[in-house]
């Protein structure tokens, strides 16, 4: 009898654990449903966060790149490239600045939620902004080696025209140094990027092909001597735009010579020539606005014509002074 009677105790206490369990796992289904949900949901709402940041970051560089090409603030084939947002969810401003310009693009849109709408919530807004810095170029690649000193009469005529004019401007090359302010016994303003052997093949590749580091605003460099002459074939170079350094303070001689960089200028080779006497020689060149990838220089770096940009906050976290 006590037997039995265990047994009926203990199969009594298994139906109250089993009841006991059913409850608990009912009042955790909620809590557990819920945080389904916040996971599940909260990693799509980071996935389109992230694609939107990412389609405003490339809407503010190409609102940038025209800016600074065409003077166009917030075209709208820039804007088109938010698909996430409906248009009118899009903003963008253009401002400009003592030295180029700030161009600042965000925009809002919502993503559908699946599991949060159990619980009475369909959609939550994600937000994105980026801004984007346009100066005067301060760091570029590819450039030619014949540099231009700043005060050269026809790139000051360009400027003055408010870098509009497309008519032909004579360079003459054995001037450049004088045009400066000084002379450099020796050195005709053409330079050595890599402070090498400063041998006629490196300047003959930089010519034809471009220097492929990069060379910034305010370096010094070590100027290449000997004259311009045929031997350089800037001919190959007619007809081509092509970028060239702009210097001050030319200084010493022959391959000591030095020059400080000071920013940088694109043109279109219209004629060369190179032959005959010193005083003769020159390149015929148009000069032109354009715009190149790189991180523009400092509120006082001179606008030679050649703009460039780069991100300078997201989400509002950044500095763009």
């Amino acid at each position: 009898m006590r037997l039995r009677r265990l047994f009926v105790s203990r199969e009594r206490v298994q139906d109250f654990d089993r009841g006991s369990v059913a409850i608990m796992v009912a009042a955790s289904f909620l809590p557990l449903s819920m945080a389904t949900a916040v996971v599940a949901d909260g990693g799509r709402v980071w996935v389109e966060k992230q694609s939107l940041q990412s389609q405003v970051e490339a809407s503010a560089l190409s609102v940038a790149q025209t800016w600074a090409r065409d003077s166009v603030s917030c075209d709208q084939g820039s804007l088109n490239l938010i698909e996430m947002a409906s248009s009118g969810k899009v903003s963008c401003s253009v401002l400009p600045l003592p030295n180029g310009a700030l161009a600042a693009v965000s925009a809002s849109g919502d993503v559908g939620l699946q599991f949060a709408q159990l619980f009475g919530r369909s959609t939550a807004q994600v937000d994105a902004s980026t801004s984007v810095r346009v100066g005067p170029a301060g760091t570029v690649s590819g450039l030619r080696p014949v540099a231009m000193c700043a005060a050269n009469p026809g790139l000051a005529q360009w400027l003055s025209t408010g870098k509009s004019s497309s008519a032909t401007y004579v360079i003459n090359v054995s001037s450049s140094n004088a045009q400066c302010g000084t002379t450099v016994s020796g050195n005709w303003a053409i330079l050595d990027f890599d402070g090498g052997s400063n041998s006629m093949s490196d300047a003959q590749n930089w010519i034809a092909n471009g220097y492929q580091g990069e060379i910034s605003a305010g370096q010094t460099i070590d100027g290449d001597p000997g004259i311009p002459t045929p031997a350089l074939n800037l001919d190959d170079q007619v007809g081509q735009t092509i970028v060239l350094p702009v210097f001050v303070n030319p200084r010493l001689e022959g391959s000591n010579a030095m020059y400080d960089v000071v920013g940088f200028v694109q043109v279109r080779v219209v004629a060369v020539n190179l032959s005959g006497s010193a005083s003769q020689r020159n390149v015929k060149v148009i000069f032109e606005r354009g715009a190149v990838t790189g991180v523009p220089g400092g509120p006082s770096s001179p606008d030679f014509g050649l703009s460039s940009w780069a991100v300078c906050s997201f989400d509002g976290k950044g500095v763009c002074s």
